[in-house]
């Protein structure tokens, strides 16, 4: 039988998993950083071959040179190593995002990030 009682543990419950779920969160994000800085990612991504988006979706023909605001050509070989069209500029947003989540955690103040639902969209 659903009681009150048993209503309010599940919540609890839902809430520590939760909790534990984003200090494990909190680690990789902080193995991700560290990675980004060692590797250059950032150097590396705004080489990797770009293409605009179109309005349709679509990813438009192939910039002769990169352009880190166009997503990443994910129809090249070194493009298609990135999961989805995602420009280099975005990733590397979506990882400051990613750091300021980090730092809430850690119990420092962090400002608000405008872009946080946009950038969540593209990960989808």
């Amino acid at each position: 039988m659903v009681t009150q009682e048993t209503q309010a543990a599940a919540v609890a419950n839902q809430v520590i998993a939760l909790t534990s779920a984003l200090q494990g969160i909190a680690v990789q994000i902080s193995a991700v950083s560290t990675q980004w800085t060692n590797l250059s990612v950032a150097n590396m991504l705004n080489a990797f071959p770009t293409a605009p988006l179109l309005s349709t979706g679509a990813l438009g023909t192939a910039d002769g040179s990169p352009v880190n605001t166009h997503p990443v050509d994910i129809r090249t070989a070194d493009g298609g190593l990135i999961t989805r069209a995602v420009s280099a500029a975005n990733i590397s947003s979506m990882l400051t995002f990613l750091q300021g989540v980090q730092q809430a955690i850690n119990g420092s103040a962090v400002s608000a990030n405008g872009a946080a639902a946009q950038l969540l969209a593209l990960a989808q």
